[in-house]
């Protein structure tokens, strides 16, 4: 791997994870959310206004999606996310230093077995097709309520879901959005123009962002009531989707070494609580 591949991707990962640190400090000042009335989603929003761990939170995340944007122009999505495992173990050191929260050792296990899964899913190569329509792929995803599934299902894990759905939604139409546009390389002022305008009346770009939103607030949510240490490893789930929306949508090559990654992660994420 490339130096300058491994400095973006490590870019990538950091300010991913420290965004995610920002937002969990400061949505634990907030009281855990059990409704979603007019009333509370006005309370909400006024007090994302004005948390200046938010604004941080969300600062870095912008940053982390500027450099993902760039990363999924120069490789391919099925190369890219599992690259971006590493956040996991980085995400748990940081919470226990930062946040303070009491990891307990299961977790600790079922984190690696998350992180050698995904990171099992990278070793072998990738090979995309062309491009597909972003409007035809659309169509192949419905939409996603904010809170739906079967009975029995807590609610944290029922969060995890939309989020991971969300997300892998997002991850898809985006990789798709920058393959139409192209490999980003910014020589000059107007080509920034050019790719910034391309970028920002893609409908497979503007789509991934609506999922990714869906996402983030669903994410915010959960922090609420949840241990930042259990929902970001919990949703390594996002991978198993986006690997599925990688195959079939993308059309990319994902060879049978990856299933063994993706039992990792199952093996991980059902020893995760």
């Amino acid at each position: 791997m490339k130096i300058k591949t491994l400095f973006l991707l490590f870019c990538l990962t950091t300010t991913q994870v420290l965004g995610d640190i920002w937002l969990s400090k400061g949505m634990k000042e907030f009281d855990e959310i059990t409704s979603y009335s007019f009333a509370t989603i006005v309370t909400i929003l006024t007090f994302l206004l004005t948390n200046y761990w938010i604004y941080l939170g969300v600062f870095s995340l912008i940053i982390s999606l500027v450099i993902y944007l760039v990363a999924i122009s120069k490789h391919d999505l099925s190369f890219v996310l599992p690259i971006h495992s590493s956040s996991y173990v980085l995400n748990l050191i940081l919470a226990g230093l930062i946040l303070g929260e009491n990891i307990p050792f299961y977790r600790w296990i079922s984190t690696s077995l998350i992180t050698v899964g995904v990171l099992f899913v990278g070793l072998s190569e990738s090979q995309t097709a062309p491009p597909l329509n972003s409007q035809k792929v659309s169509k192949k995803f419905s939409k996603l309520p904010f809170f739906l599934g079967p009975m029995g299902i807590s609610k944290s894990w029922l969060t995890i879901m939309v989020i991971s759905l969300a997300d892998a939604a997002g991850d898809v139409f985006l990789a798709l959005g920058m393959k139409q546009i192209g490999e980003i390389k910014l020589t000059s002022f107007s080509d920034t123009l050019k790719k910034i305008k391309q970028i920002v009346t893609n409908s497979g770009i503007l789509i991934g962002i609506t999922c990714q939103a869906i996402a983030f607030f669903s994410f915010i949510a959960i922090l609420t009531w949840a241990d930042i240490s259990f929902v970001r490893p919990a949703t390594a789930l996002t991978y198993i989707f986006s690997m599925l929306g990688a195959k079939f949508l993308l059309q990319e090559t994902i060879k049978n070494q990856k299933l063994i990654g993706i039992i990792f992660i199952g093996f991980g994420i059902i020893t995760h609580r």
